[in-house]
This record gives structure tokens, sequence and C-alpha cells, in this order.
């Protein structure tokens, strides 16, 4: 109970940004436990201060010392992403899933990877398994959806995207992407529809939307 509470009151300080008291927890949680737990928390302390490459570089130690912690890998893998490092990114959360197979946001975040590296392909079989996991997880149909759309598969998009909006009707990024499907189906109609929609749940997205209609 201890060094959970620790791990959660240095996660705490991270996100206030205050560096040294979560160095201080930090090295609490090692009195309590493995190493591992007091680079984690430094890890995440310096994604805080948007310090990636060092955030990097421990979470690379993280791994090294435990190689079958997902949580390691999975914070490697989003610092990663924060440099634009996809093909890392990639790697890292891949080994994050093999070690926790069951966690569906690690496909999700796979899912993501990959669309930054233009493969669509496997970011929707990547993404299909986050639903699989939990079908009820709306950014994951959201995804889906757009990344059908890559991939030319318009029928598709929009079932994965009109399902998003039942799951989860106010959700303004799954109803702009179906606007978008809509109009490169050249189907005009049912895009204004969503952006009368959207100028009451987003008049920003709405706005932009605009543009394109």
């Amino acid at each position: 109970m201890v060094q959970k509470f620790l791990r959660n009151l240095g996660s705490a300080y991270g996100r206030l940004n205050i560096f040294k008291q979560v160095m201080d927890a930090a090295r609490k949680a090692t009195n309590e436990g493995p190493d591992y737990a007091k680079l984690l928390l430094q890890g995440r302390a310096f994604d805080n201060l948007n310090m990636f490459k060092e955030a990097i570089k421990t979470y690379k130690r993280a791994v090294k010392i435990d190689p079958y912690n997902a949580e390691a890998y999975r914070s490697l893998g989003n610092a990663y992403i924060r440099l634009e490092m996809h093909k890392e990114s990639v790697e890292a959360y891949k080994m994050a899933a093999r070690i926790k197979p069951e966690d569906p946001l690690l496909y999700y975040n796979l899912g993501c990877a990959y669309s930054r590296l233009g493969n669509y392909q496997a970011a929707v079989a990547t993404t299909k398994r986050a639903i699989q996991i939990r079908p009820s997880m709306t950014a994951a149909h959201k995804n889906l959806g757009i990344f059908y759309c890559k991939l030319g598969l318009h029928d598709e998009a929009m079932a994965c995207l009109n399902h998003a909006i039942k799951l989860e009707p106010g959700n303004a990024n799954a109803r702009y992407s179906l606007a978008l499907v809509c109009l490169e189906m050249q189907d005009r109609s049912s895009a204004l529809s969503e952006y009368n929609v959207l100028k009451t749940l987003s008049p920003a997205m709405a706005d932009k939307l605009s543009k394109k209609l």
C-alpha cells in the first residue's frame, strides 16, 4: 500500500511539474520496491517536463531491469510518439502488447502508431483487436473508421463511425470524421447534417468543417 501511494504521489507531483518532489517520491518508492519503480517515476517526471529524450533513456533503463514490464514499454512508446519516432514507438507498443495481450489500450496505441507510418492495414488489424477486447471503446471505432477511409473502404468507414456515434452521440471527433467520409462519397446532405450537430457540440470543429462543405 505504501509503495502504491508513493507512486501515485509521484505521478501527481509530475503533473504539477514539481520535478524535485517527483524525484524525492521516486527515491522513497525505491526503498519500498524494485529499482524500476523509481525509473518509471523519473521517466514520467521527464514526460511532464517535455524532456522526452531523457524520458526515453530512463524508460530504456527500466525495461532493461525488468523486460516484462508492459507499463514501461507503453511509456517508452508514448515518449517515442512525442518525438515523432514512430517506428520505434511501434516496436515499444508491440513489446507491451506481447507482455499484456489483454490490454486494449496497447492495441489502440499500436494502431495509432502504425497509422503515423502510413501502414493503415496494420492499423486496422491492431485497432480491431482493441475492439475485440473492449467493444465499447468509442475512440477505437472512430479510429478504425478513419483508417478504413484512408484505405478507400468508405462503406466500412461509415459503419465504424456511425457505431462510434451510437456509443457516444456527443463525440465531436467521430461526427467530424463521418462528415469528411460523407464528402468523399459525394454525400453533401449527410455532411451538412453532421455540421449542424457540430455547431452545438464543437463550434470550432463546425467552423473547420464549413470550409470543406
